[in-house]
């Protein structure tokens, strides 16, 4: 009987090996590629961690339910919607809705604050009279307790403001400083905030898109609403 020997070509039967320089070049660039990846997913906690205030900004993966210092995970995954307004993002809220930023950010009782968000009205809700929106801020001590005097959450940026859909796209702002009057003052043993907004007050049938909101350093001191 007659056997048929065949031989693989030498360049299949062993295994492909890569130089070493060019295995070194691919380690790198894979690094590099793993820590701008994890840069981009965590380039919000890396802001504050650093203390780069201007290059923080809330959006809808940091909205907690929560008011107290806890470390909350996003929420609102079950109701939120995300929008695009041209070139804006921004996130649907239809009816009352209570939010607060996720995380305690520190900030120095003796400088100012800007807080700004912008909003679109959807649906003027019952009766067509508008949406009711209260925006600012809730101050916590050394101790992460929540500063209640002179109140407990300093809306000094919209307290009971109603907008509509005739308003257009709105621009609501405020700064905090020590030296501010009422909801804009800063209390002297204040070491953390927290955002705190709520939207379509005591409405279900309201809906807003709120977008853009920051909370950076201002230059200017005495300044208030």
């Amino acid at each position: 009987m007659n056997q048929i020997n065949q031989t693989l070509p030498s360049s299949l039967g062993n295994d492909v090996q890569l130089h070493p320089r060019t295995f070194r070049w691919v380690a790198v660039l894979l690094a590099l590629w793993l820590a701008t990846g994890a840069s981009y997913l965590y380039r919000q906690e890396l802001s504050m961690q650093l203390g780069l205030w201007d290059h923080f900004d809330i959006n809808a993966v940091n909205y907690s339910r929560y008011v107290d210092s806890r470390d909350s995970q996003q929420v609102f995954q079950d109701q939120l919607l995300l929008v695009r307004q041209g070139y804006r993002k921004g996130a649907l809220f239809v009816g009352p809705s209570n939010l607060y930023s996720r995380q305690l950010l520190p900030i120095d009782s003796n400088n100012s604050y800007r807080m700004s968000f912008e909003l679109i009205t959807l649906t003027d809700g019952t009766d067509d009279k508008g949406s009711a929106t209260y925006a600012g801020v809730v101050f916590f001590d050394k101790d992460k307790n929540i500063i209640i005097e002179p109140q407990s959450h300093m809306f000094g940026v919209a307290s009971n403001d109603v907008v509509t859909r005739a308003t257009g796209r709105l621009q609501l702002s405020g700064v905090f400083s020590p030296n501010g009057r009422e909801l804009n003052r800063i209390p002297p043993s204040a070491r953390y905030m927290k955002i705190a907004i709520n939207l379509n007050y005591g409405d279900p049938r309201a809906a807003v898109v709120l977008s853009n909101v920051k909370f950076v350093p201002y230059v200017a001191t005495g300044d208030n609403k």
